[in-house]
């Protein structure tokens, strides 16, 4: 028997509007955290849909904030003033402060020491063209609560007590000390954080004082993920000491300046380093720290280097050879200029078990014919089964017979290639040149099945 249908509003036969009651019926306290998961802009416009709506967004425990969206300072202050004398906790805080002018900067820092008073445990400051006098209240440096801690451009002053953040898990930093005692900070702050895992430092000093001294201690048994990152011609050296990191990135740091003790449980490591000072072949105590560092991080399995760091290499192995790296299964490697020829004689023989191979921009006119396509490295005979080549097609350099000259080189001598992908990118190559490529492979595959793809 066919069922009757009840009489309905069209709108809830169609499912319209059903969505909207549902989230009515849902208590204030769920509500709010939704509304957390939404910009903060989003979240204050729900306060005209009605009456229960009107001043929700002010029980939301999360705010993010650009201060360039108002209009003016004041509009501003009596905007956060109303937020912050609303909520007696605040979970999350993430604010990027453009300074309207000098009268509210001490009123703002002022705001965020109440913050960390109340227990907030996320924080995110980000400062655009503000003096470098702007600096955050020492009460950061004993928080209970905080969990994520993130300042960019916002000064630090060196503490004269323990810094004790003992629930702090993700540190990231940028610019954040100025004068002699930037390195010291950083120190404090690591060994005051017991359950650090994430540590991110992008250019974090800004030295002006030749007293500075130029040398930063990572130090921590919790660490997992670190990135540090330096800008300008400072020569910092670097002490790693971190048994459980798992992931490593290094930027812009001297390769005689880097000094490992404890990398145990390295996994993954992204570096694009740079010369200190011109390798001299006589320069033993050059060699030496960095084939320490090399040997150090020698049982990590997944590498991600850029070209200048395949320059530093390429100089290191002109005086001796460097460690090999028989865990290493996977590497992708970046190039913007030039030096493939310095890449594939030398470095793929360091790597005598590699599965993956991916290089992006990989050549320039008349370099390939620089490589010595008569030294097969013992990966592409015995492991190598994947190889990913992308082209940007921006850059008009590339020649035909010079990529096919590259594809063939992997095809003839990888005994157990299972694929080869070939990627044009900026635009994607079109189906009639992907044949018209197809068409120029003329080498025999040493591995029968090997599939080659052209996108």
């Amino acid at each position: 028997m066919r069922k009757r249908r009840r009489n309905l509003p069209s709108n809830q036969i169609n499912g319209e509007g059903m969505g909207c009651e549902k989230i009515c019926d849902l208590p204030d306290s769920l509500l709010t955290q939704i509304l957390l998961n939404l910009p903060s802009r989003d979240s204050v416009k729900t306060s005209v849909l009605s009456t229960r709506w009107r001043n929700l967004w002010l029980s939301v425990p999360g705010l993010d904030i650009v201060t360039a969206y108002f209009p003016c300072e004041e509009v501003f202050a009596r905007f956060m003033d109303r937020f912050v004398d609303q909520r007696s906790r605040l979970k999350k805080l993430e604010i990027s402060y453009c300074n309207f002018d000098d009268g509210y900067r001490a009123r703002f820092m002022e705001l965020i020491d109440t913050l960390v008073d109340r227990g907030i445990q996320n924080l995110v400051v980000t400062m655009y063209r503000c003096k470098r006098d702007v600096f955050m209240h020492q009460n950061i440096y004993k928080s209970k609560t905080l969990v994520s801690l993130k300042l960019d451009n916002v000064g630090l002053k060196n503490p004269e007590f323990v810094v004790s953040l003992p629930c702090l898990k993700i540190m990231r930093l940028g610019t954040i000390c100025y004068g002699k005692d930037g390195p010291l900070i950083i120190e404090k702050l690591i060994s005051g954080c017991p359950l650090l895992e994430d540590l991110h430092l992008i250019r974090p000093f800004d030295i002006l004082n030749e007293q500075a001294v130029l040398f930063l201690r990572v130090s921590s048994q919790t660490l997992e993920r670190c990135w540090l990152g330096f800008g300008g011609d400072t020569d910092f050296t670097v002490e790693i000491d971190t048994p459980r990191l798992s992931y490593m990135c290094l930027t812009r740091i001297p390769s005689d300046k880097i000094v490992v003790k404890n990398l145990s449980s390295l996994f993954m490591i992204r570096f694009n380093l740079r010369f200190g000072s011109p390798l001299q072949p006589e320069d033993l105590r050059m060699r030496d720290i960095f084939w320490d560092f090399l040997a150090r991080i020698s049982s990590v399995r997944c590498m991600i280097i850029c070209e200048w760091t395949l320059k530093v290499l390429s100089c290191y192995l002109k005086v001796g050879p460097i460690p090999k790296f028989h865990n290493l299964y996977h590497l992708h490697v970046y190039f913007y200029t030039s030096g493939l020829q310095e890449l594939l004689p030398a470095f793929l023989e360091s790597c005598p078990n590699l599965k993956i191979l991916s290089i992006v921009n990989p050549c320039f006119i008349g370099e390939l014919m620089q490589l010595d396509f008569t030294n097969v490295p013992r990966c592409l005979i015995t492991t190598l089964e994947y190889v990913e080549i992308k082209l940007s097609t921006q850059r008009m350099e590339y020649e035909t017979t010079e990529i096919i000259k590259f594809v063939n080189y992997f095809l003839e001598n990888s005994a157990v290639l299972m694929k080869m992908t070939l990627s044009f990118r900026y635009p994607s190559i079109t189906k009639q040149e992907a044949e018209r490529y197809k068409k120029l492979l003329t080498s025999t595959k040493l591995s029968p099945t090997c599939q080659v793809i052209f996108e």
